[in-house]
């Protein structure tokens, strides 16, 4: 027996663990509670939300957008499983749901993506300083470590951010506008980037303008192809 499974059995024994949403003693997530949580079939294209499938851009929603598709795990709505896990992920950190995200990710991915091959490279989302200042981590980051450590794929921290106001804050047509020439590629990481294709991970996607503004950056080191992953979307 090792000694990681030793101090997490004794931990289990001291601590219990109880179910995020009802309380009930089984796991950060109870049996029913984890059943509530409806995984995405088909995908849709990103703008227009037309079924396709594997969530490739369609050829009439192409135009003003950098990457080429957005998987996704989960539909996200407030006051729900899904973001009782969010929060928790974001705020507590707990390492179960970590693993149930990478896995979730992991499961999505094969699914629905079909060119994983040794020039994919694993990059996050960046977050701005002052955010980090904040929040402590950048979550997009930690997934995608996980995520490329799982896939054994190469992980690169390409993108840097400016600080701008808080985009949960705005109005749809503000978040466009509020993100604008906000995201850069850093100098360093240019040359190696060229003729990739990139896993760009986000936690929660909304109206795609961070994670179109992160591609139009990416798109400067000739990326082959852009594929968001991402665990939600909201509305």
């Amino acid at each position: 027996m090792s000694v990681v499974y030793s101090i997490d059995m004794i931990l289990d024994i001291l601590f219990p663990k109880r179910c995020i949403n009802c309380g009930k003693f089984e796991d950060f997530l109870c049996l029913n509670c984890k059943n509530s949580l409806k995984v995405v079939g088909f995908q849709r294209c990103p703008n227009c939300k037309n079924k396709n499938f594997c969530g490739k851009l369609c050829d009439k929603c192409v135009e003003n957008f950098y990457f080429d598709q957005l998987i996704l795990c989960f539909l996200y709505d407030r006051n729900t499983v899904l973001q009782k896990l969010v929060v928790n992920f974001k705020y507590k950190f707990l390492r179960s749901i970590n693993e149930f995200f990478i896995s979730t990710l992991e499961n999505q991915f094969s699914k629905f993506f079909y060119d994983l091959n040794k020039n994919v490279i694993v990059v996050p989302v960046p977050m701005s300083r002052e955010k980090m200042r904040l929040r402590g981590e950048n979550h997009a980051k930690i997934l995608a470590q996980n995520f490329a450590k799982k896939l054994n794929l190469n992980f690169c921290d390409a993108l840097w951010r400016d600080h701008r106001e808080d985009q949960a804050k705005l109005k749809r047509i503000d978040r466009l506008i509020n993100l604008q020439n906000s995201i850069f590629l850093k100098k360093e990481y240019v040359n190696c980037l060229n003729d990739k294709t990139v896993v760009l991970i986000d936690d929660i996607v909304t109206t795609c303008s961070t994670v179109n503004e992160c591609s139009k950056a990416l798109k400067m080191a000739n990326i082959k192809y852009i594929c968001v992953l991402a665990l939600a979307r909201g509305h």
